[in-house]
């Protein structure tokens, strides 16, 4: 059976889940907005109107980074960003329009980021005008042992 999407209130019940002290990375799937869309009860909702893309790299990439530092975590370090995404499964028919890789320090780290009131104030409205649709995926590394 599936699990029901998480919301980030509910991340810090997910903390004893993952190791303690070991970086998680954060893969992203991502689909714009072709105009980001702030609502009218938005803060920013009188910022110059710019693509979904362009709100996601010009304005909650720096925003999230902001706030990571003022909740006092490392903010998330890229590891991957592509641009160019072909789905390669006929059952895959969501047409990415950025897949990305972000790890952190640790779970524990994330969650409190996800969860404070510096993100959800600072960042989250500009990541809700910049996506149309998206899919997050928490991975801890594990070292590959050829059989």
């Amino acid at each position: 059976m599936a699990q029901p999407p998480l919301k980030s209130k509910d991340y810090p019940s997910l903390v004893d889940q993952f190791p303690e002290n070991v970086p998680v990375t954060v893969v992203h799937m991502i689909r714009f907005k072709a105009t980001a869309v702030y609502p009218p009860s938005s803060p920013f909702v009188s910022l110059e109107p710019i693509s979904g893309r362009d709100a996601f790299f010009q304005r909650y990439i720096p925003a999230g980074e902001a706030a990571a530092k003022k909740v006092g975590i490392k903010p998330a370090e890229p590891r991957f960003f592509s641009t160019t995404v072909t789905n390669l499964l006929p059952h895959n028919d969501i047409a990415w329009d950025l897949v990305a890789a972000r790890q952190y320090a640790s779970f524990a780290d994330y969650a409190r980021y996800q969860f404070s009131n510096e993100y959800t104030s600072e960042a989250v409205p500009h990541r809700e005008a910049a996506l149309e649709e998206w899919s997050l995926v928490a991975c801890v590394e594990e070292e590959y042992k050829k059989a």
